[in-house]
């Protein structure tokens, strides 16, 4: 995947998980990828409509084009662990490296107190599938706004903060 659908996929997760809880969350980019941290916890189906929202803002790549990097940073674009103390990155790298990927964690959703019921794997599914589909739809411009941070700075938090003139 290249920085820029990278981005928008962890932009996906960090505003579905602000919409959902009201509260910030922090997306990062790696040099093995990317990964969302929502500030609160989030309640297992809010948590899998944000996990769904990662994949399908993917697809915004089509019609949004990637900011340009500048110059200076365009060989070495910035990372967390470019950007980030040298304490704060190894923990990221160990919490990633136990980090369970997107259709894995869906699946684990899907049948989570229904495993005898395999029938309802696929509607819930979905289910979860299509209110992700309304949050990208729904919040896609702050997506593309918290992607293009995301892909210039290697960090974002969600909401975006407002910049006032000084």
């Amino acid at each position: 995947m290249n920085r820029w659908t990278l981005s928008l996929h962890e932009a996906g997760h960090g505003v579905a998980a602000h919409v959902l809880t009201g509260a910030p969350a922090t997306a990062t980019l790696h040099d093995a990828g990317g990964a969302t941290w929502p500030s609160v916890d989030m309640t297992a189906t809010d948590r899998a409509f944000m996990v769904a929202a990662g994949p399908l803002a993917e697809s915004l790549a089509s019609r949004y084009p990637a900011p340009e990097l500048p110059p200076a940073i365009a060989r070495r674009p910035p990372t967390a662990e470019s950007i980030a103390t040298t304490e704060t990155a190894a923990a990221l790298r160990r919490e990633i490296e136990h980090a369970i990927p997107d259709h894995v964690a869906l699946a684990r959703f899907c049948t989570s107190g229904v495993e005898d019921q395999p029938e309802r794997w696929p509607q819930r599914h979905a289910w979860i599938r299509s209110v992700a589909q309304r949050l990208v739809r729904d919040h896609e411009q702050q997506i593309v706004e918290a992607a293009r941070v995301l892909y210039l700075r290697g960090v974002v938090s969600v909401p975006l903060e407002e910049r006032t003139a000084s």
